[in-house]
């Protein structure tokens, strides 16, 4: 069709791009919160390959119908964006309703089927935006450039938008809203056709009343019944307290009016004093901590002094602490009940602090409001880098936010406090005899304690103490393990005071510079001393970690999963016992990645591939130049994987200096999309200089020239961006966040152009294909977002980094072929 500039009605149609696009994406955020309030959180990978794999889908509708769809492009047009409309409720509705349950993959085959189920039910309206999207720009080709360009900040404002959104509506509210806009996008294109304006009509009539009027309930998601809190309610008594939401997710408040809350880890049997009244906390579902009832005053939380996390007290008296997630402020009233002078409380949800803060700020006993205490809405991460004091005691302990996550659980979250670097953020806030006191749930086979302990003791080499034994106490109690390390050598009497306090609260002692294989595992005794022996294990070097059955390397920022334990040399025998109580050993998460990918391959192939192989020969046959059909097949497919894996890498990157996640998103997404469709629009300047450039080997070829930009930013900012992020740890938020958007437009500015000049190239000397890489571009972009994340964690994100620019440098080498 038209090869010209866009006219007659052109502005129309690219905010009609811009509006389905923004759509598309604003839903593809509120699938996250759908999906972490329904299963789990770590779904990011899988909602941005069912976006793209739609994408491609709809590559293989337009190459096989263009010739029908181009026919009638504005009623083509109006017709998908009303199917997005309609889709986005329809599918909204059923996704938590097929009974697919993440954990069972492991013992229920049926689950995969329900997982594809999900997969292709939640696709449909994201394959609507693409035909809308893709038969404008096959309809166009001339103007690829500028209609990319409108995809892609369409996608940012929509990104933005719905973050601002989420603070006033409910996700369902959202999906409302979406629906809305894809409706005013087939409003828009329909002005340019004057025929059956009247069934036109009374369709967008019909369906915006749809959405209206559909049953908000059919909307809400429908959360697992293995939650905890879809499990807490079951109980008789218990109900909900208070409740609030945001971009972040839904937060709840439970109490229990006949039998009371009472969470003590670790408590030890001897105790003489009990807990007090309590309130659970949610996020999303999953338990994040415990209001403790203060209006007794520091003599009600007596029982905290025969907790493990007790230890660190008896080795500084009064100390200066920092509390990392304070949660519902059980180890600020210990921090109290010690006498502190100072203590410092750093939550990163704003959400649950307030819930300590204001409705519950009486049965909280007004904790954050008393006398030297200081609370810090922050990311932990963030305040260790910025912050300037010196603190005797940094407390991380059940009670609050911050604990490692158990094995078995939160494989795919990366945990930036707890990789090496850290660590030793950790350690360097600490006085010249402080202590970091590291308390987290007891799993058997050991490996979340074994893993933070290997951790520690690679920090303390990084910080110059070649023994790191020598450093460090751990005790055990009958559901808890404590890791108490220092920057000074632990003393004669230190070690005599942990043995004392271990003794009279009947714990086990696990390690201590001195210790003696008769003292360990004597009070809750185990089959063997597993945990002695692995600390004896880490002291002596790397060995032990490579041949321990699960995977307890160190975590690090480039490789920042902690909770990632699962190895292939034991899942033979773990997948032969997964019955008789392995299951959980399994690591359900990290091979849900994998089959994730095989359904996304397996449906790729069938919806994309498969239908379009027939018209890729029929194609082959009747033109020339038969031999650079595999080239353009490299090149889009090329680019699908580079653009994600470089997107997906630098993001974490980022997620670090903002510090706050949900700040991240904000910010990080939108910017990416929005320089790379201004990138995008400076395609065509870009492929009019190339075309006049002296040096001959570069002359037309403005793909290489984009690419040689991309791989010289990207290398400069894996040098750079370190050092950048130290230096400006410190700085106020918005200082960070102009910091980051300039520092990404650098980048992304550069990626929004190989796709549109190699799409205007094929519109000029091949249109007829321009469906067909359409179509191989999103085979491959969907790929690339579950096997980015494989390649990080087995690799880092350098390594993701490397293939990617290697990706572009291979696209360019293909570009005169297309």
């Amino acid at each position: 069709m038209s090869g010209s500039p866009l006219q007659d009605g052109g502005r129309r149609l690219l905010v009609a791009v811009a509006l389905v696009s923004g759509a598309a994406l604003g839903y593809e955020l509120v699938l996250l919160r759908f999906f972490s309030l329904m299963y789990w959180s770590q779904f990011a990978h899988l909602i941005i390959g069912m976006a793209l794999l739609s994408f491609g889908v709809s590559g293989t509708i337009l190459a096989l119908l263009q010739d029908r769809l181009l026919r009638n492009f504005h009623r083509s047009f109006c017709c998908s964006a009303l199917l997005f409309t309609f889709t986005l409720p329809v599918a909204t509705s059923l996704a938590g309703r097929l009974g697919f349950n993440p954990p069972e993959v492991i013992w229920d085959g049926g689950q995969l089927g329900r997982l594809a189920a999900v997969f292709s039910l939640v696709s449909l309206p994201f394959a609507c935006a693409g035909l809308c999207i893709g038969l404008t720009m096959r309809w166009q080709t001339g103007a690829v450039a500028r209609i990319y360009r409108a995809d892609l900040t369409g996608a940012a404002g929509g990104a933005l938008l719905i973050m601002v959104l989420l603070f006033v509506l409910s996700p369902q509210g959202a999906v409302r809203l979406l629906a809305l806009a894809g409706l005013t996008a087939a409003a828009l294109v329909s002005r340019g056709e004057g025929r059956g304006r009247r069934s036109w009509r009374l369709a967008a009539t019909a369906i915006a009343l749809l959405i209206i009027l559909w049953p908000t309930q059919w909307l809400a998601p429908v959360m697992s019944p293995f939650k905890g809190l879809a499990q807490a309610l079951h109980v008789p008594g218990i109900h909900i307290a208070a409740r609030t939401r945001s971009p972040a997710g839904e937060f709840t408040a439970l109490r229990s009016d006949a039998i009371p809350f009472r969470f003590a880890p670790g408590l030890s049997m001897v105790a003489p004093a009990t807990p007090p009244e309590q309130i659970a906390l949610f996020h999303d579902g999953d338990p994040v901590g415990m209001i403790l009832q203060g209006t007794g005053g520091p003599e009600a939380m007596e029982f905290l002094r025969w907790t493990p996390m007790a230890l660190p007290y008896v080795l500084v008296d009064r100390p200066r602490v920092l509390v990392l997630g304070a949660g519902g402020g059980g180890d600020v009233w210990h921090a109290v009940l010690e006498q502190a002078p100072l203590i410092d409380a750093v939550e990163p949800s704003g959400e649950l602090s307030d819930f300590v803060r204001f409705p519950f700020a009486d049965f909280a006993g007004a904790i954050h409001g008393r006398s030297g205490v200081r609370l810090y809405r922050h990311d932990v991460r963030g305040f260790l880098a910025a912050a300037r004091d010196r603190y005797d005691l940094i407390q991380v302990s059940p009670l609050g936010t911050a604990t490692p996550p158990a094995a078995g659980g939160h494989a795919l979250d990366p945990q930036y406090l707890y990789t090496v670097e850290g660590i030793r953020q950790a350690l360097a806030r600490l006085s010249e005899g402080g202590i970091l006191a590291v308390t987290l749930a007891l799993d058997l086979p050991p490996r979340s304690a074994v893993k933070m302990l290997a951790t520690v003791a690679e920090a303390l080499r990084l910080e110059r103490h070649p023994d790191p034994s020598r450093h460090v106490a751990v005790i055990r109690t009958w559901n808890t393990v404590t890791i108490a390390a220092s920057p000074a050598p632990l003393s004669p009497q230190r070690q005599e005071a942990v043995r004392a306090f271990c003794r009279t609260r009947a714990f086990d002692l696990v390690w201590l510079p001195d210790i003696g294989p008769a003292e360990v595992n004597r009070v809750n005794v185990l089959q063997r001393p597993f945990f002695y022996e692995a600390a004896r294990e880490i002291w002596q070097g790397e060995g032990y970690r490579l041949s321990h059955p699960f995977n307890i390397v160190p975590a690090t920022d480039d490789r920042p999963w902690f909770g990632h334990f699962f190895r292939w040399s034991s899942f033979g025998d773990l997948w032969a016992q997964r019955a008789a109580g392995s299951a959980a050993m399994l690591e359900w998460e990290y091979l849900l990645l994998w089959m994730s990918l095989a359904v996304a391959v397996t449906v790729s192939l069938l919806l994309i591939a498969l239908p379009l192989h027939p018209l890729y020969r029929t194609q082959r046959h009747q033109q020339s130049g038969t031999g650079g059909y595999a080239l353009r097949i490299v090149y889009f497919a090329a680019l699908g994987l580079a653009f994600f894996f470089l997107e997906i890498a630098f993001i974490q990157q980022f997620v670090l200096f903002l510090n706050q996640p949900l700040l991240a998103m904000a910010v990080v997404v939108p910017s990416f999309l929005l320089f790379a469709g201004g990138g995008s629009g400076y395609a065509d300047r870009l492929a009019a200089r190339a075309a006049i450039i002296r040096p001959v080997w570069l002359r037309d070829r403005p793909v290489a020239l984009a690419a040689a930009a991309i791989v010289t930013v990207a290398a400069v900012y894996l040098w750079l961006l370190p050092l950048v992020f130290h230096a400006g740890a410190a700085w106020p938020a918005p200082l960070r966040v102009v910091g980051s958007i300039l520092l990404i437009g650098g980048l992304a500015f550069w990626m929004g152009m190989p796709f549109p000049l190699g799409l205007g190239r094929l519109g000029r000397n091949r249109p007829a294909f321009v469906p067909f890489a359409w179509g191989v571009n999103g085979f491959f972009s969907v790929i690339s977002t579950t096997a980015a994340t494989i390649l990080a964690l087995h690799g880092g994100f350098r390594l993701v980094i490397a293939a990617a620019l290697g990706l572009y440098l291979l696209a360019a080498a293909c570009e005169r072929r297309l």
